[in-house]
């Protein structure tokens, strides 16, 4: 299986009260930014809407790079972790600080729920 780093932008990230799970699977996390929209939501965690839309929303995160035997436990904990809260998992490009363009793993939201609300920033919280 290639090992395609995943984007987080939310509760997932390292200092981040979700990233507890996935701590010991993660070698390194580079910072990075997707275009899209973020939403708060009422559950203390944010949602990413709309991934690659126009230039003009930018959410910035963090690509996480895992240790190589740990992949695909770091995958697994987070299929489940953003599964049970309704994310959809695709590949997509971000962008590293550097300019270059790296396919990543993401999870997102194709529309926002009624129950979220636009979060105007580009970091999350």
């Amino acid at each position: 299986m290639d090992m395609i780093p995943v984007f987080v932008y939310g509760t997932l990230k390292p200092g981040e009260k979700m990233f507890r799970h996935i701590s010991h699977t993660v070698r390194d996390a580079v910072p990075a930014v997707i275009n899209g929209r973020l939403y708060d939501t009422p559950f203390g965690y944010p949602l990413l809407v709309e991934p690659g839309c126009g230039e003009e929303a930018i959410v910035n995160g963090v690509l996480l790079i895992p240790i190589d035997d740990q992949y695909e436990e770091m995958l697994g904990i987070i299929d489940v972790i953003e599964g049970e809260a309704g994310f959809e998992r695709d590949e997509m490009e971000v962008t590293l600080e550097s300019g270059q363009r790296v396919t990543a793993i993401i999870y997102f939201y194709r529309e926002a729920p009624p129950y979220a609300r636009p979060y105007h920033g580009t970091d999350w919280p």
